[in-house]
């Protein structure tokens, strides 16, 4: 009986140890969880979410792409204003000529080196197809109500990759 009892007593601390493991565990979870999203919000802004955006755009990111050649030929004929959204000293390094710089992680210091006109067509780039700040500052830009935005995957590398120009600031 004393031997029933004991083996009771230990099964119950057993099962109290694990629970307080789990409840630990699940506690690190919510704590980890939480900063990943507060170093969201610090990197992109909360509006960067569309979280009180009032605009809803929806269109597909295929649409939204512009590849080469067209592109350069956008370039070419000056017919849009080329943003990328790189590091400041990135951007100093090399960039698309007449490009302006708004970094994704700046945007609301950055945005008014953007047109005033609504209507002018954007296009963002990173350093790569790899980078997603092209199309997340598309987005933004989208939802910060520009209304011809696209975003050019490739980027600075697809860019060079071809021999077109750089330009150094």
């Amino acid at each position: 009986m004393m031997h029933s009892f004991l083996k009771q007593s230990h099964s119950n601390t057993h099962n109290r140890v694990e629970r307080r493991t789990l409840q630990q565990i699940f506690k690190e979870s919510l704590i980890v969880c939480v900063w990943i999203g507060f170093g969201a919000l610090t990197l992109w802004g909360v509006d960067g979410f569309g979280l009180f955006s009032s605009t809803s755009h929806v269109p597909s990111a295929t649409s939204l792409q512009v590849d080469f050649p067209e592109v350069h030929q956008i370039w070419k004929q000056g017919k849009a204003v080329f943003v990328d959204t790189r590091s400041a000293a990135n951007f100093r390094r090399g960039h698309i000529p007449s490009a302006v710089n708004v970094p994704v992680n700046r945007v609301k210091q950055t945005l008014p080196v953007l047109p005033t006109d609504k209507e002018v067509l954007l296009i963002t780039y990173c350093g790569g197809i790899e980078c997603p700040n092209a199309y997340q500052l598309m987005n933004v830009l989208l939802a910060s109500g520009y209304r011809n935005v696209k975003f050019f995957p490739r980027g600075l590398r697809g860019w060079q990759a071809l021999g077109y120009p750089l330009e150094t600031k």
